[in-house]
């Protein structure tokens, strides 16, 4: 028998909402009864996403500006009435020459893929703390394992260091009730990718057990898994969702 989540009344707040991965995220949430809080670039993306008016609040925010952010979450928490589940998908990973990045580089990355996620936890850690069953779960990669598959450097660092935040957070929150974990996606046919080069990707499918490369469909349901109640016993989890690309 298959397992149907039930959301029904569960807060949850999704960075990077409107991404290819973000946006199913999002509806397996609403699917499911959960209240959402959707926050990513103001644009286009964002302003297409759907779901009923009640249960469904989009924003704009730059997830680099940490003032923002915190004004951005605020909201969310108030419009939300609390938070049971934060989760972390925005992801930004720029194809630099590996020994030719800038202090602007660094920053760029860093600020989507490692700061953005901490200062959303601690913006949200209270409200989830006084969840019966708070969730984080953010978005690394087996970049942060193994170095990446391409000149992107300053982003597998930015993954490695949220897995060790990840392994941190879940020991340190444990105790109030608070589960932390984080899903690991193989290369992806996403818009992350939005400046790898073609044969970088096509070499990545090709050296793939299941010749092909990860796509949202494969990924959503682990988050939804890992924010469930069944799952309230896992914690400090990397869940690798990558079809056997990478295997330890």
């Amino acid at each position: 028998m298959p397992i149907r989540f039930d959301f029904s009344g569960r807060k949850v707040i999704v960075t990077g909402a409107a991404g290819d991965i973000g946006s199913k995220i999002l509806g397996g949430f609403l699917e499911a009864g959960a209240r959402v809080f959707a926050t990513d670039r103001a644009g286009e993306c964002l302003d297409a996403l759907e779901g009923p008016e009640d249960r469904l609040m989009k924003s704009g925010c730059d997830l680099t500006d940490v003032a923002a952010l915190r004004e951005e979450l605020s909201g969310a928490l108030e419009w939300l009435g609390g938070c049971d589940v934060l989760v972390n998908v925005a992801g930004y990973m720029p194809i630099r020459e590996t020994l030719g990045l800038t202090e602007e580089d660094w920053s760029d990355v860093l600020g989507v893929n490692l700061l953005a996620p901490y200062f959303a936890i601690q913006e949200t850690v209270e409200a989830l703390k006084a969840s019966p069953s708070g969730r984080i779960i953010s978005f690394a990669s087996i970049a942060g394992k193994m170095g990446g598959i391409g000149p992107n450097i300053h982003y597998s660092a930015a993954k490695a260091g949220l897995l060790a935040m990840t392994f941190n957070l879940a020991r340190e929150l444990a105790k109030t009730g608070i589960t932390v974990n984080c899903v690991l996606p193989g290369p992806a046919d996403t818009g992350l990718h939005f400046e790898s080069p073609p044969e970088m990707l096509a070499n990545a499918a090709r050296a793939h057990p299941l010749g092909r490369l990860t796509v949202p469909d494969d990924v959503w349901p682990a988050v939804l898994f890992l924010a469930s109640e069944e799952a309230g016993h896992i914690n400090g989890e990397a869940l690798d969702v990558n079809g056997g690309f990478w295997t330890d």
